[in-house]
């Protein structure tokens, strides 16, 4: 079957869904309070086009710089049952499809945060999440959590510890910064909606094994986390032997305010053990002629560590304009295994909402707004890595054959409107200079329409 009659099946199916879901969620009982269960879901479509773009050579993994155009959608649902007191089990089921230009290769902060490197671009449906969820109240006093997705409404207490055990992903839980982490909604590219630095464990789709503990009070919030990595580099199956493989993630954040206005700042540190080759001794084995291949995809015979560091901030100004600052380093000492090739990063931006005259028809409330988001990043290499480059190396995003280095450089910008209270609608514009921190490749314009529908 052509792929295209498949995307209309997914979206004739997406559509069927969320009547449904919107009919069962109009029988539950009109309170957050004590909520058993619920349902959510989301669909979102993106479509990129890139012009043609001046490049003095290109390489197996460089972006095309012929014109492109590629697209993508998910389906998700997000599906919570209360169990016993104070626990909650959730499933999401999700169904993605498209590929990213290049199958997602050529630029290491990359332009479309809803898909990642897959090989098979037709529709496929897998589990996203399930995992189990437990709360140990600390204190008799409670706060109303809020019906969302992946969030029972109901009394939760103040100050908890949280157990989380199951599959899900690792931004779920970590670096959360409300200005900028959702690609559907916010920014797109991978390294302004996300800690590019961070090269957080997670299997081809972004997700993984995890476990984490939790502890949650009104202002400050502690959790760590272990989980699995991919047996290679962005590797679609996890590494259970944990003598080999682990991953440990801790992180503080603050959420209060500055001067009467709500202020969001949290630090991130991990360790990352894996079998991932480390780029000096790749390097090295070339000069010496001993292995050539400049192989960092495949496990190396010895596990090393690469440890990291995150921060991340956001400020609201005012009713109307909410800014953020990102950013991250690890050592870049071994090759990259999960996310995306970048060991120092720093992105600023900010969201500007424009009220818009209420549309009561299809329109419940009055918060209505043209959202306008602009941001900027910075991505850098290690001096290892740069000299893996320089030497005709490919990671499993980026390499042109040889480098000329320079700093990764992007301009997002994004004007969001509301079709529905359901639907948004949104224009993305990014501008990236020296793409794979190549002088000799670039700029490249990408622009992007996402169609979005929440439930």
């Amino acid at each position: 079957m052509p792929t295209k009659y498949k995307y209309a099946r997914v979206v004739f199916a997406g559509i069927m869904v969320t009547c449904i879901a919107r009919v069962a969620r109009a029988q539950q009982v009109d309170s957050i309070v004590n909520q058993t269960w619920n349902i959510h879901g989301q669909f979102t479509f993106i479509t990129q086009y890139h012009p043609a773009f001046h490049a003095a050579y290109s390489g197996k993994n460089s972006l095309s710089d012929s014109s492109d155009h590629k697209s993508s959608l998910t389906f998700t649902l997000f599906c919570g049952r209360r169990l016993w007191r104070n626990a909650a089990v959730y499933f999401s089921p999700e169904i993605s499809g498209g590929l990213g230009f290049n199958d997602a290769r050529g630029i290491a902060g990359f332009t479309n945060g809803d898909i990642y490197r897959v090989d098979n671009p037709t529709p496929q449906g897998y589990v996203a999440r399930l995992y189990l969820i437990q709360y140990i109240p600390l204190g008799a006093s409670s706060d109303v959590q809020a019906d969302e997705p992946l969030q029972l409404g109901g009394y939760v207490s103040s100050r908890r510890l949280e157990m989380i055990a199951g599959k899900l992903s690792m931004t779920d839980l970590f670096d959360n910064n409300p200005v900028s982490h959702d690609p559907r909604t916010q920014f797109l590219n991978w390294s302004i909606m996300d800690d590019g630095a961070w090269d957080f464990p997670a299997d081809t789709r972004g997700y993984d094994a995890i476990v984490s503990l939790g502890y949650v009070t009104p202002h400050w919030t502690i959790r760590m986390a272990e989980a699995l990595e991919p047996t290679y580099a962005n590797g679609s199956t996890l590494n259970w032997n944990l003598h080999r493989s682990h991953s440990e993630t801790i992180e503080c954040t603050y959420t209060g305010t500055w001067r009467q206005h709500p202020l969001f700042a949290g630090i991130h540190v991990y360790n990352n053990f894996t079998p991932a080759p480390e780029y000096a001794a790749v390097v090295h084995a070339k000069k010496l002629g001993t292995d050539t291949t400049m192989d960092v995809i495949d496990p190396s015979p010895v596990s090393h560590s690469k440890y990291g560091v995150g921060v991340s901030m956001s400020y609201t100004a005012n009713a109307r304009v909410q800014t953020f600052l990102r950013a991250g380093w690890n050592d870049g000492h071994t090759a990259t295994w999960a996310f995306t090739e970048i060991d120092r990063s720093i992105s600023a931006g900010g969201m500007y909402q424009i009220p818009l005259p209420s549309r009561q028809k299809y329109w419940q409330r009055s918060d209505r707004f043209l959202q306008i988001g602009c941001a900027f990043v910075v991505n850098g290499l290690s001096a290892p890595h740069r000299e893996f480059l320089e030497a005709g190396g490919y990671g499993f995003v980026i390499g042109d054959g040889k480098l000329r280095y320079a700093t990764e450089n992007i301009a997002e910008l994004y004007a969001l409107f509301p079709l529905h209270q359901l639907i948004t609608l949104t224009g993305d514009f990014q501008w990236i200079v020296h793409p794979a921190y190549n002088r000799d490749r670039g700029p490249v314009a990408v622009g992007s329409i996402r169609l979005h529908v929440a439930f």
